[in-house]
């Protein structure tokens, strides 16, 4: 009797410092409190004359709490992308290679080439943000967009792995399909 006392008492022990030990090893030894969903995504967007499909992936993120999340760091099938504010002068996307804007929800991708975004005139291969205002930090409950921008297009069809690291080191991962809005 005193045997199976024991093997119950190490068997409950065993699961509850499991599940505690995996509560806080997931980040650096505290629970894990940030978190990011994503929304939905587009990776056939080609605003205008931009011409640019598979080129510009657009995704919507939410936090829903309960922690504030700030974006550090996002990786596109583990390739580091350059962490960059949104610009509303027209630019080429030949030389936007590997790069991420944070943006406000409310911000447009254009294609527009004259004055700040606000013209209809575009140009194939060129893009610009309606914001110059970067957006790396999540409030609970907010949503803003992360836009990753390539030099040639992603091959049609092919899932892609992005990778969102805060500046505590949360990481949120997500996986989208090039030439498909989800």
């Amino acid at each position: 009797m005193l045997i199976a006392i024991s093997v119950a008492a190490g068997i409950i022990l065993y699961v509850f410092m499991g599940g505690l030990a995996g509560a806080f090893t997931q980040n650096g030894g505290q629970p894990v409190t940030e978190k990011l969903i994503i929304q939905s995504y587009n990776f056939e967007l080609s605003p205008g004359a931009c011409g640019c499909s598979q080129e510009v992936l657009q995704m919507f993120l939410l936090n829903p709490g309960p922690a504030t999340t700030k974006i550090s760091a996002v990786y596109f099938n583990g390739v580091l992308m350059t962490l960059t504010s949104p610009f509303e002068n027209a630019q080429a996307l030949s030389v936007l290679n590997d790069e991420a804007f944070t943006a406000p929800s409310s911000a447009l991708v254009q294609d527009f080439t004259n004055g700040l975004c606000t013209a209809t005139a575009g140009t194939a291969g060129e893009i610009c943000f309606t914001t110059t205002t970067p957006d790396v930090t999540y409030a609970p409950t907010t949503v803003g967009q992360v836009v990753i921008t390539f030099s040639s297009t992603v091959t049609y069809g092919s899932g892609n792995t992005v990778k969102i690291v805060s500046s505590t080191g949360a990481v949120n991962v997500f996986t989208v399909e090039s030439g498909i809005a989800g």
